[in-house]
């Protein structure tokens, strides 16, 4: 049969760069399948920057307007077959409208008269408050939501972006009226539009212009708190408590190395080889070979942005009695990569078959050039790891592991019932730190 070819992307044809008023950047891709459009306002700030912002989000749900009930507001948008949402993270926010593209006009002036009118609802701000409080409790009970609030508090230390939150006190004591200047003032921040629909881009960019309510000058996204990676100089061991019959354990290593567009064609084939499926080093010999592992896996993740460094971790998930012997194997296996041509040669084939067949399309586009942007890239990298990857050997893997992955020093992060752990082993690798629920979640 003859092979698939891959298509990659070209961000200079595949999609359009347009302006609109106030100087805002509108990434424009026509939607040629159907006529359904999506319009999103992508602001780069979120928690870090004001850590009301995620619940500010969440209460224009739930409000109306000094005309229009918060009820009439929802009829309105189902009657046009529109909807809306705001999608608040750590670094960005995304307000997201979509729907039927002939009603566009009308669910965006809809939408911006509720964003710049949005009117206080108590009642509605009480009852959030609450299911806001009895969520958290509720996350405290899930044995992944711990997880991974302990890996949180390893790569970041105890003031982290999952313990950047309102307290109690501050989400009982809140001024609802507080929330809703926050939606009021969101649009007149630098921000970018992006559109995937059927509209041509004069039609798009005269609705954006006539419906969209912003200020001539946008205002510069305010600073906020980075919340840096912290290095991992020295061998430490975080233990957090989950009842449970096996554990969950994870090592993060940082050593600051920037993003190097170099050698990421060698850390995906590293991370295809060693530790991505059934068929990696990692799984083999974990689970297939030693019996040590329900699951596992072992990657260096790549940074999301130029300042932000790359991260090596492991997932291992075991029962308590097997701990130590887990451990060791994974210590051992990660510094001393076992070498399979036969392995190597799956890996590589996977890669490259996943390449071949892999298109980006629709909306896609856009966060695909988004994503390249954050890492100072305008083109689709793909191309380049397709190329490498086909001459790639085993030797130079092993030098990447050599380089990349050998000798680091890890925060071992363990999520169990301290009863069943072997302390007197875990010591042997570094000092213990017991952490509470309390220091996990910051509530």
């Amino acid at each position: 049969v003859t092979p698939i070819e891959p298509v990659f992307l070209d961000y200079s044809k595949d999609l359009t760069q347009l302006k609109a008023k106030s100087d805002i950047p509108v990434l424009y891709k026509q939607n040629t399948t159907n006529d359904i459009f999506q319009l999103i306002y992508l602001f780069d700030m979120g928690n870090n920057n004001d850590k009301a912002l995620g619940t500010a989000a969440q209460y224009l749900e739930y409000l109306g307007t000094a005309d229009m009930t918060p009820e009439e507001v929802k009829s309105e948008f189902y009657r046009l077959a529109c909807s809306f949402f705001v999608s608040p993270g750590s670094k960005r926010t995304y307000v997201v409208l979509s729907g039927l593209n002939e009603n566009m006009p009308a669910a965006m002036a809809l939408f911006e008269k509720l964003m710049a009118n949005a009117k206080v609802n108590p009642e509605a701000y009480t009852n959030m408050a609450n299911d806001i409080l009895k969520s958290r409790k509720d996350a405290k009970l899930n044995q992944m939501q711990n997880f991974s609030r302990l890996v949180s508090y390893a790569t970041y230390g105890p003031k982290s972006p999952a313990t950047n939150l309102l307290t109690e006190a501050e989400l009982t004591s809140m001024d609802p009226q507080q929330l809703v200047d926050r939606i009021k003032q969101l649009s007149s921040f630098k921000h970018r539009i992006l559109y995937y629909g059927p509209s041509n881009q004069d039609d798009l960019l005269a609705i954006i212009n006539k419906e969209h309510q912003a200020p001539e000058a946008l205002k510069e996204i305010p600073e906020g708190n980075n919340f840096e990676a912290l290095l991992t100089p020295e061998t430490k061991i975080f233990i957090a408590p989950y009842e449970a019959k096996q554990i969950y354990m994870s090592q993060v290593s940082n050593k600051g190395e920037k993003f190097d567009p170099a050698a990421e064609s060698g850390r995906q084939l590293y991370n295809e080889y060693f530790g991505g499926g059934m068929n990696a080093i990692v799984f083999q010999e974990m689970r297939e070979s030693r019996g040590l592992a329900y699951s596992a896996g072992a990657f260096l993740i790549t940074p999301s942005k130029l300042k932000y460094p790359y991260v090596y971790r492991t997932f291992i998930a075991t029962q308590n009695d097997k701990m130590i012997d887990a451990m060791k194997a994974f210590d051992e296996i990660i510094n001393n990569m076992p070498e399979s041509e036969k392995a190597f040669n799956l890996a590589k084939d996977a890669l490259i078959t996943r390449l071949r067949t892999e298109r980006i399309t629709k909306s896609d586009v856009l966060w695909s050039y988004l994503n390249a942007q954050d890492l100072g890239l305008n083109t689709d990298s793909r191309k380049e790891l397709f190329e490498k990857a086909q001459t790639m050997t085993l030797p130079e893997i092993k030098a990447f592991q050599e380089k990349w992955v050998k000798g680091r020093t890890y925060i071992y992060c363990v999520l169990g019932d301290e009863k069943d752990l072997d302390l007197k082993g875990l010591s042997q690798y570094g000092p213990i730190q017991k952490l509470t629920q309390e220091e996990l979640f910051g509530y």
